[in-house]
């Protein structure tokens, strides 16, 4: 039975990583790597999320300078793109971890 579910699992592995989304996903992560602004930006999100939690959320100054910058690169179609598709591979991920926990809960159950 072990070797069955791994050849399942390996099955929607290869859907979900040929999938379209997935593959526009690589392609314009790649693009991006090219692109010092969305670099520079996210590399910004990232500094001031991490200050934002240490200061226990209570920063305004940093939530807004956060919230402009989140704004800035929102703002770019390319990363718009890149959120879009990586969301519906995400939806596609937990579609399948729902399904899976249903099956277990269901398995589990049905034998007490």
């Amino acid at each position: 039975m072990e070797k069955q579910v791994n050849k399942y699992i390996i099955e929607i592995v290869n859907y979900i990583k040929n999938s379209f989304e997935y593959q526009e996903c690589l392609k314009i992560s790649s693009k991006m790597e090219n692109n010092d602004e969305i670099k520079s930006l996210i590399s910004k999100v990232k500094v001031l999320q991490k200050k934002y939690v240490r200061s226990g959320s209570k920063d305004e100054g940093i939530k807004n300078e956060l919230d402009l910058t989140n704004k800035r690169l929102e703002s770019i179609p390319l990363y718009v793109d890149y959120l879009r598709n990586l969301e519906k591979v995400n939806d596609m991920i937990n579609l399948v971890k729902d399904e899976l926990n249903d099956y277990f809960d269901l398995l589990l159950n049905k034998n007490n």
